[in-house]
């Protein structure tokens, strides 16, 4: 029902490693200086582990890999996988692969990298809840730790104080339905499927004058799938290839009026897409049943694209949201293309398809089992490389497991804090630290669309805070460069709003700090005006008579919550790590020379 199960994908599988067999047949490199890399352990079960690696780079006369876990010989293959299927449950298990060769009589190996991975406590869990919660209210420190004063709990006295905030908000009940969620999603990989979408991604030809692709605003390496930019650069940049700061349209304005979200954990959304929710299921999951994975209808800003997803489509697909907002940024005139003068968008997604080269073909046969090219395929393949990106093992998460070394003494006061008075958990409760809702409070806006760009109906969506720590800048227009000064905000909005303003904190941006004062006020617009008055309304409407609510937090409490909010970032997801890089294709300019092979402002690689 979700796909093809991992079994089903090796055998898919098999096919490609002829071709690198080959191509080990007629190396010459001595297996001394080249090892397997980036091998990388993936939770399927309580019992199942799923390994992958890379073969030594141009190594002769491989026989075979011999696969370790705990440093016990468990199994061979002729393959760069292999599927651990007896490891045991709820146990952190360390794998790495030994590749063999001969050469002159000789036999000769080489050891991979070591990665670790737990498995699942148990396999009773049907892996459909994603973590989130609604709750209203939140719990007092005093009737948990004893005192109101954060700083007079002893530290010896903080686990204890923990454990029981955690029983409180059933984190733990949370973390095994987000661990199922992941394993669930792992179990079903389609590494072909994958491999496609991955080259589609990084594919300006999927763009209408060559220049962009969804990598050039999603990129891997920056901050977990996305551009390090305030406002993002789509088409018309004048270097292609640069990703991040310094990549510009030569406008003082972006033409993207939007902050580019992270690609990371995209698929634990089971609700939504987009800020603004513009893809979404038809009928809203009831309070009782947010986070959890729901057939029900999808809606789309466009008729052409709801009518395919919802009868094209099974309703059971765990795809299937994230293949429909796969349609929209192709069709975004500053995001890929502009799709006036064609009948309709969806025309013009299907000429962008054809337009493919044939050199595209054998990868597509390889994922959908013929040559057949359309954009409903492309949005399947670009689905699953989306999705693969998942990552969830954060050191609080580790705590929540029972590492109680894995969080310092301030991420710990700042999680307790967290949790009571400073009243986070309002609109960030759960594992997935959102409720898939739009909630306030009011940001500051600047940009294209900074006046009435959805503010006034409350209609952003509240992101999930996992990797927090390496996103930024911060909210849907990438206004906040620093976790510290995002707490800020949350303390007096009033006041941070007024300083936004009044101290054209605009200017000071990475993105924008090139610019002179009159240059940041354009990029601003009439957005100060409008934000303003609309927080004046709705401190008017509010039932405190028009006072601004001030929670006050002092630098100590608002250090203690930007080191507890850094826990929840995954090792894993920092630029560099294995996972990451097998996120990124080969610099080969892809199948048809049209890859973006991305470059920061000095021209290094990326």
């Amino acid at each position: 029902m979700f796909g093809k199960s991992y079994r089903q994908s090796i055998n898919l599988l098999l096919l490609i490693p002829l071709t690198i067999w080959a191509s080990w047949l007629h190396a010459s490199v001595p297996i001394e200086s080249s090892a397997p890399s980036q091998l990388i352990a993936k939770v399927h079960s309580a019992t199942e582990v799923g390994l992958s690696w890379q073969a030594p780079s141009g190594v002769a006369g491989i026989t075979g890999y011999r696969v370790f876990r705990d440093g016990k010989r468990i199994g061979r293959t002729k393959m760069t996988f292999f599927v651990d299927t007896s490891a045991s449950p709820n146990f952190e298990h360390s794998y790495h692969v030994v590749a063999v060769a001969r050469d002159q009589g000789r036999k000769i190996s080489q050891r991979s990298n070591i990665d670790s991975v737990k498995t699942l406590t148990d396999d009773a869990n049907d892996g459909m809840r994603n973590g989130s919660v609604i709750r209203v209210g939140i719990a007092r420190l005093v009737d948990h730790c004893g005192t109101n004063d954060l700083d007079a709990i002893p530290a010896q006295e903080l686990d204890a104080c923990m454990d029981k905030l955690i029983e409180h908000y059933t984190l733990k009940a949370g973390l095994e339905d987000m661990q199922a969620y992941v394993a669930r999603y792992r179990r079903q990989e389609n590494s072909q499927m994958i491999e496609l979408g991955k080259r589609l991604f990084f594919s300006k030809a999927l763009s209408q004058n060559f220049d962009t692709s969804c990598a050039s605003c999603h990129h891997p390496a920056q901050g977990c799938g996305s551009d390090g930019l305030s406002l993002s650069i789509g088409v018309n940049a004048e270097d292609a290839d640069v990703l991040g700061l310094g990549r510009s349209d030569g406008q003082t304005v972006p033409a993207v009026g939007r902050n580019s979200p992270p690609i990371c954990n995209s698929a634990l959304w089971v609700d939504s897409m987009f800020w603004d929710q513009r893809v979404r299921l038809r009928e809203a999951n009831r309070d009782s049943e947010v986070g959890t994975v729901s057939t029900a209808d999808i809606q789309t800003p466009e008729l052409d694209v709801t009518r395919l997803m919802n009868e094209e489509v099974e309703s059971s697909d765990p795809l299937r949201l994230l293949m429909a907002q796969a349609h929209f940024p192709i069709t975004a005139a500053a995001e890929m293309g502009d799709p006036s003068g064609f009948e309709s968008p969806q025309a013009y997604r299907e000429f962008i398809a054809l337009r493919l080269s044939d050199n595209w073909k054998p990868h597509f046969s390889a994922a959908f089992g013929d040559e057949q090219i359309n954009f409903l395929r492309i949005a399947r393949a670009m689905a699953a490389y989306q999705a693969s990106f998942m990552f969830i093992d954060n050191p609080f998460f580790d705590y929540i497991d029972g590492e109680k070394q894995k969080l310092s003494e301030a991420q710990k006061r700042g999680a307790l804090f967290f949790y009571t008075a400073a009243g986070c958990a309002n609109c960030h409760d759960g594992v997935m630290f959102t409720p898939e809702r739009t909630r306030g409070p009011l940001y500051p806006q600047i940009g294209i669309h900074g006046v009435a760009d959805g503010n006034f109906k409350n209609q952003f969506r509240m992101p999930s805070l996992l990797n927090v720590g390496i996103t930024a800048p911060y909210g849907d227009k990438g206004v906040f460069a620093s976790l510290e000064r995002v707490i800020e905000h949350y303390s007096d909005v009033t006041g941070s709003l007024e300083r936004f303003y009044g101290e054209r904190e605009t200017c000071g941006l990475p993105q924008f700090q090139h610019l002179n004062a009159e240059q940041c006020a354009t990029v601003v617009g009439e957005a100060g005006e409008y934000v303003l008055e609309l927080n004046a309304q709705n401190r008017a409407a509010s039932d405190r008579g028009g006072d601004a609510i001030i929670r006050g937090f002092t630098e100590t409490q608002i250090s203690y919550l930007a080191a507890f909010l850094h826990a929840l970032t995954d090792p894993e997801a920092l630029a560099g790590s294995n996972e990451i890089n097998m996120l990124i294709p080969l610099r080969d300019g892809g199948p048809d020379g049209h890859q973006f092979d991305a470059i920061n402002r000095a021209g290094d690689a990326l």
